[in-house]
């Protein structure tokens, strides 16, 4: 076997096995950039995500895999898709991100704002398809990109948007005489100021006090925890990201134990036992990135490709940890639901 097909087995060998067990996909290849065998080109795309592998994560990532088969690549044969974990650290995920691009993968998609930051800390140069990555203002003022229209830069991809005023709207709907919320967020997160500033603006307009538990490790919990309990709010407002999204469960089992209302900016919230969840659909986000890494493979540059903002969300909510909380969710708020977990 020459050292050309050598390479080709071997690079095909790792995708299969990110695809397997994407958890191990934290060693990045070397340099494997353009690799052509009897004239076809397999391109390496590295899809990037702060949080931990989990089957919502790795099923998105599949929901981008498919779309670039529609398209007309073949995994192995004319592409690479290779999945990194940052397993919610930090420090990981910069150290994943710097690989990444010393290993000059033609693009990497990153999964959120976290992801984002970190890809473009790591490179300036190589293409970047961020996915639901936080806000238009987050992302100028982060400096990703100089507008939505003219991104400018080797960034690209779709926004998020933050809820946090229609959050606060669907709380007071749930609970009566609301007069205290609390916020729970990454304080690292770049995206953690938008959420905290549109929330408080909504409550301040209806009156109601904010108070705000911050979260930057898993260690953090417990205090962010005990900070909540202490200020006895009526409602909880959950941003999730990487790292409060690998720790659902716990934040979801604290709130079911103070009988504390919880509304969150994830679907899977709700259908994992949280109450309510009003959320940007982040699976319709995956397909669109595909699309961009499409482009991009074919010549375009991530400075001409406008970015795009999310058009689809959805109201999920779950009737029965409304039960257990004692809550009776009024008629109107279930017709608007997109979903409803009996």
């Amino acid at each position: 076997m020459d050292r050309r097909a050598f390479l080709v087995a071997l690079l095909a060998l790792l995708g299969c096995g990110q695809k397997d067990n994407p958890k191990k996909a934290s060693a990045v290849p070397g340099p494997a950039q353009s690799i052509a065998v009897n004239g076809t080109r397999i391109s390496r795309v590295a899809v990037l995500f702060f949080g931990a592998h989990s089957p919502i994560a790795h099923g998105r990532a599949g929901l981008f895999r498919e779309r670039l088969s529609e398209l007309g690549y073949v995994e192995g044969k004319t592409i690479l898709v290779e999945e990194h974990y940052a397993d919610a650290d930090a420090q990981r995920l910069a150290q994943i991100a710097r690989e990444l691009a010393a290993s000059n993968v033609d693009v990497i998609v990153a999964q959120a704002l976290a992801a984002t930051v970190a890809a473009r800390q790591a490179t300036t140069i190589l293409p970047i398809v961020m996915v639901h990555a936080g806000n238009a203002d987050s992302l100028v003022g982060a400096g990703l990109i100089a507008s939505l229209a003219q991104p400018g830069g080797n960034v690209t991809g779709t926004t998020n948007v933050q809820h946090g005023g229609k959050h606060v709207d669907l709380l007071r709907e749930l609970v009566s005489n609301v007069g205290k919320l609390a916020i729970l967020v990454n304080s690292t997160n770049a995206g953690a100021a938008a959420i905290v500033s549109t929330a408080t603006q909504a409550a301040g307009k209806a009156g109601i006090e904010v108070v705000v538990a911050e979260v930057a490790r898993a260690a953090d919990f417990p205090k962010a925890f005990a900070a909540i309990r202490a200020a006895h709010p009526d409602g909880l407002i959950v941003g999730v990201e990487g790292l409060i999204g690998t720790h659902r469960t716990q934040v979801i089992d604290f709130a079911s134990s103070e009988r504390l209302p919880a509304i969150c900016d994830e679907g899977e919230f709700a259908r994992a036992g949280g109450l309510i969840a009003y959320a940007t659909k982040f699976n319709d986000h995956y397909p669109i990135a595909a699309r961009y890494v499409d482009k991009i493979l074919k010549g375009a540059k991530p400075a001409d490709l406008p970015v795009e903002q999310p058009t689809k969300f959805e109201l999920v909510i779950n009737i029965k940890t409304a039960k257990a909380l004692g809550l009776t969710i009024p008629q109107s708020l279930l017709q608007r639901a997109d979903e409803v977990i009996e």
